[in-house]
């Protein structure tokens, strides 16, 4: 079943009006579980809604030839260290989430009470794990980088097998960085058309531009990689983005969204305030004396800061061929009554 929404812990992921800024700090912790936590504590402070790892055995999930394999080996956390990661993250009001690699992996989020699964662009055709995660009954967000529309339609249709918790799409571009030409980014209104289910943008940018943009056109879900230096070499330091930066694109993507304010077509409360200080109103254009029919030459249309009852321009026709019963002096503001 397609859910428009879902809760995790206190957020409802696909509200409108809101979006989830997720802090991605995968492994730019390098395995160093007091980083970790300045990581996690720097994110709450700059105005992210989650954290997420990347919680992988890299002898389950990459052959020893692979760089992943050695770029992963010893930087997981055990247990004991992925609880208190996430108790300390849920004290600081931010959800914790991680990307299981592999299915022991898995196994082991769900020892440690894992309310939100990511299922990372690479594993998007992973059918075993998403079906699993779907037995756990747990939601989870899925990101599309280098998927094709029936990858995402598979990944889909295991995600909602045994599960109803809600499912959310993240277009992205899995390039490291990646340039602006390849982000398609008006894709994401053709998922968000064609799922029915929260949608977002996971970004792989050098800046928070693309980020802007999707959240312009309706992301409810962001997710920026996250870093304390990201001059280190390795992981995806390159790609993320420092606690300063990533407060001011906070605060950015709040802006968007009073910006981008609702569907309706109507002017706000303020403006509509200031309307009879700004509209044009019919007034005589020069004196017009006791007796005279009116034509279009006798009517101007001048602003007026009078509160009383003045009529639009658009109704001057109610006035041209009509008889004036008294003398009008110029500027006057007409009224019916004025005519016979």
């Amino acid at each position: 079943m397609k859910k428009k929404s879902f809760k995790v812990d206190n957020f409802i992921i696909g509200k409108p009006k809101t979006v989830f800024l997720v802090a991605e700090i995968g492994i730019n912790h390098n395995g160093n579980f007091d980083l970790c936590k300045k990581m996690i504590e720097a994110a709450a402070k700059s105005g992210a809604n989650a954290v997420k790892l990347q919680t992988i055995d890299a002898g389950e999930s990459y052959l020893k030839s692979t760089p992943s394999y050695k770029e992963f080996l010893n930087k997981n956390f055990n247990n004991e260290e992925l609880f208190y990661l996430k108790k300390m993250t849920e004290q600081l009001g931010l959800v914790f989430f991680s990307t299981p690699g592999d299915l022991k992996s898995l196994e082991r989020l769900k020892k440690i009470g894992i309310k939100l699964i990511k299922i990372s662009s690479g594993l998007i055709t992973n059918i075993p794990l998403i079906e699993q995660v779907s037995k756990l009954n747990l939601p989870m967000i899925i990101s599309t980088g280098m998927a094709f529309e029936n990858e995402i339609n598979e990944s889909l249709k295991a995600a909602n097998k045994y599960s109803n918790k809600g499912v959310g799409i993240l277009k992205c571009t899995s390039l490291y960085p990646a340039p602006d030409n390849t982000l398609n980014l008006n894709s994401i209104i053709t998922i968000r058309d064609k799922y029915k289910v929260p949608f977002g943008y996971s970004d792989h940018t050098i800046d928070d531009l693309a980020i802007c943009c999707a959240v312009s056109l309706g992301a409810t879900i962001i997710e920026k990689h996250f870093s304390l230096d990201n001059k280190q070499p390795n992981a995806d330091h390159k790609i993320s983005m420092m606690p300063k930066d990533f407060l001011i694109m906070s605060k950015k993507i709040d802006r968007i969204l009073k910006i981008l304010g609702k569907k309706e077509i109507i002017p706000n409360l303020e403006e509509q305030k200031k309307r009879y200080k700004t509209h044009r109103y019919i007034v005589a254009k020069s004196d017009i004396p006791k007796g005279k029919k009116i034509n279009l030459n006798d009517l101007s249309f001048k602003r007026s800061l009078k509160k009383i009852r003045k009529i639009e321009p658009k109704n001057f026709k109610k006035f041209i061929g009509k008889i004036s019963k008294k003398k009008i002096k110029a500027d006057e503001i007409l009224n019916r009554k004025f005519f016979k």
